[in-house]
Parts: structure tokens; C-alpha cells; sequence
């Protein structure tokens, strides 16, 4: 079995619905060419490195999936560039197979709490660098 991960960009601008609807769209393609989804979510709207389309933001979706076959791995890729709301895609190979992913588990993206402390002990860690000096 081989294991692939693609991560796409859509247009900044969608709505939830519209984007649950182009990850289904995606989904529904990837199904039909035989291969068997294990993780497909949204990661989040980021800033793009440069402008693409007008666009300064993009929202990020990854979609891990496995085959056995990497024939239709072509056909899917030209997919993803004639689908007019992907703005960017990348298809690579993943040596293992990928945990699933469940809506509980955030593990990949730090929570508020996370950052939140992570200021903290850089404050704390600045107060004690001046008491050495």
C-alpha cells in the first residue's frame, strides 16, 4: 500500500459550507479513482508567501489518502489544477501510514492555551536573563 498527502489552497473567501463542499467534491474524485481516504480536513486560513490570483490569504485543507496503485495519481493531480476553486496543490509520498485524525485530537495545531504559555515563559525567561545580569 502506498500513502500519499496532498495539501491544497482554496480561495480565502469561502464559507464553511462552501468549503466542507470542496473538500467533498475532492473526496468524491479521490474515491472514484480508487483510493481510500484517511484523513481529509481544513487547517486553516494562512497567509500566502506571495500573491496568487489576487489572493494574499488562502485556506489550507490536507488530505492524506492510501492506494495501491499510483496510475490514477496523474489523473487526480490534473484534477486538482482544472478545479478552478484550488488556487494551489501539492501531492507527495508519505513513507508510513498517517494517524487518523479525529475532531478531538489537535495535536498538529497548537491551541490558544499552548501560545498563551509559550509567552509566558519567554517573559519568564526574559526576567531572569536581567536579574543575571
Amino acid at each position: 500500500m502506498r500513502y500519499y498527502e496532498s495539501l491544497y489552497i482554496v480561495n480565502p473567501n469561502y464559507e464553511n459550507d462552501r468549503l466542507e463542499k470542496e473538500i467533498d467534491i475532492v473526496t468524491k474524485k479521490a474515491v472514484d479513482l480508487g483510493f481510500k481516504k484517511i484523513n481529509h480536513r481544513p487547517w486553516g486560513k494562512k497567509r500566502l508567501a506571495y500573491v496568487i490570483d489576487g489572493h494574499k490569504y488562502g485556506s489550507y485543507i490536507i488530505f492524506q489518502f492510501e492506494t495501491e496503485s499510483i496510475d490514477s495519481l496523474g489523473e487526480f493531480e490534473r484534477f486538482m489544477v482544472l478545479n478552478n476553486s484550488v488556487i494551489r496543490n501539492q501531492v507527495i509520498s508519505l513513507d508510513t501510514k498517517p494517524k487518523v485524525k479525529t475532531d478531538l485530537d489537535s495535536s498538529d495545531a497548537p491551541s490558544e492555551n499552548s501560545k498563551e504559555e509559550d509567552i509566558e515563559k519567554k517573559d519568564n525567561k526574559d526576567k531572569i536573563e536581567k536579574n543575571e545580569e
